[in-house]
């Protein structure tokens, strides 16, 4: 481990452009990113208002470089692999091209919550940099908190049908979805309610990448070990290089895939050497976007039109490797969004005594399992679910707030070329925000009447 934090300090160090350089006097922990011309006027005064209100709990940073590493690769890895296969059965081959610019408006995030020698410890306060309170409670709370709670439904729902599945196949016990699901839920909760930060739950994302990595190369190996099988079908599937129709809402899937980026400010914050945080984050998301490449790339070339989502329903020996997974990033995620709303709420030992806050923590936690547990009992569409996650809010995190941002805190004294990029990648985000969120609640309600027809 100290020898991954030393290559991540020497790849940071010998990334940096010398134009960022700093004075010696200045700690590495706290030199920003960018040089004093480069910030705006409005952006500095903007800051000094949120700075002065004080009244947060100080947080230790004792995590290393390495465990960083491991929880974003973790919590983006986990969040929609088993989707986009199907995603690219939605819009054809040509999705296979978002996949990588999907990260890419988070690099413009890596600046924004670093970028001054006193940091921004969260993405709502880079709303609140940019536009205020409107741009924290608003833009960015409703936005990011449905992230940090829908995707834990999400991933109830995936775990109560891989459950369901395994458990049917290995023993013949039906005991249906919505039970296993909430077995899930308490698997979950219990990490969840004793945690109190990200950093106590670093085990947990170093199990939860180890079946990651299982799962992309189960999912590889089965799918092109099941090919010959498929092609000696009647009707063996085809494939498209582009669907119009559906590519909106295949974009809103495939940046749903980065959805677990609303936790990357969290996880900085408990960095020790923040220094490294660039090179981190870059290699994470590189990681991730090659798994999603090959899982994507696999899964549609060997089933086609007939790709499912979760793609373990086409490949259900590779299911156990992938429960095992959200259920240990679940709360990850879960702990982000509790941590704030702690702090926001005064439920921290500055305000408390040491079983005061933590009576009041597993309560608000207990809760919050409770209200997660019940949308995935009654809403048990992985696919669909997944979309209108990602159109709604996932499209609006990652492809339109952080350009909007970038664009009020730095003006626009940036290239032609940079400029039109920028507003490429906005424009995007509107259209699978507007298009895909119309897409996925249509399917919805097509679930629902289906479903009531079965009953």
């Amino acid at each position: 481990m100290e020898a991954t934090e030393v290559a991540l300090e020497s790849l940071s160090t010998s990334s940096r452009s010398p134009s960022m350089d700093e004075p010696d006097h200045l700690s590495s922990e706290d030199q920003p990113l960018l040089p004093d011309e480069e910030r705006t006027c409005d952006s500095l005064s903007t800051y000094d208002t949120y700075e002065s209100s004080g009244g947060e709990e100080e947080v230790v940073a004792s995590g290393s470089s390495w465990a960083a590493y491991i929880n974003i690769t973790c919590v983006v890895a986990g969040t929609g692999v088993l989707g986009l296969p199907y995603s690219i059965k939605q819009g054809g081959w040509i999705g296979l091209i978002f996949l990588f610019p999907c990260a890419c408006p988070w690099i413009v995030l890596l600046i924004l919550f670093t970028f001054r020698k006193t940091r921004l410890s969260s993405y709502a306060d880079i709303g609140f940099h940019a536009f205020g309170n409107f741009g924290k409670y608003f833009l960015v709370g409703i936005f990011n908190n449905a992230i940090l709670l829908g995707v834990p439904v999400l991933f109830f729902i995936l775990a109560g049908q891989s459950l369901d599945n395994i458990v049917e196949q290995i023993w013949d016990i039906k005991l249906g979805v919505r039970v296993w699901t909430q077995i899930s839920a308490v698997f979950v909760a219990l990490p969840f309610i004793f945690t109190k930060t990200l950093k106590e739950v670093v085990v947990l994302s170093v199990f939860g990448a180890v079946t990651t990595f299982f799962t992309v190369i189960a999912i590889v190996i089965l799918s092109f070990a099941d090919l010959s099988n498929v092609i000696s079908t009647p009707n063996p599937p085809s494939h498209n290089i582009l669907v119009i129709s559906e590519l909106p809402v295949a974009l809103a899937s495939i940046s749903f895939s980065f959805g677990g980026n609303s936790v990357f400010p969290h996880i900085e914050e408990n960095m020790k050497n923040k220094q490294n945080w660039n090179t981190v984050v870059g290699l994470a998301l590189a990681t991730c976007a090659i798994m999603y490449a090959l899982v994507a790339f696999a899964g549609y070339y060997v089933y086609g039109d007939n790709t499912m989502s979760p793609i373990f329903l086409n490949l259900p020996k590779a299911s156990l490797f992938m429960t095992m997974h959200v259920l240990m990033t679940a709360p990850i995620l879960l702990t982000s969004f509790a941590y704030d709303a702690e702090k926001h709420m005064k439920i921290t030992s500055e305000y408390l005594s040491p079983w005061a806050e933590f009576a009041l923590r597993t309560l608000f936690r207990t809760c919050l399992i409770i209200a997660c547990t019940s949308i995935a009992v009654f809403v048990p569409f992985f696919g669909d679910f997944m979309a209108l996650l990602g159109a709604l809010s996932v499209c609006a995190i990652v492809f339109i707030l952080p350009v909007v941002f970038y664009l009020k805190l730095f003006g626009f004294n940036i290239s032609i070329l940079e400029l039109l990029w920028n507003l490429f990648v906005m424009i995007v985000g509107i259209i699978g925000c507007v298009i895909g969120t119309a897409d996925a609640v249509s399917a919805l309600l097509k679930d629902f009447r289906e479903m009531d027809d079965n009953n």
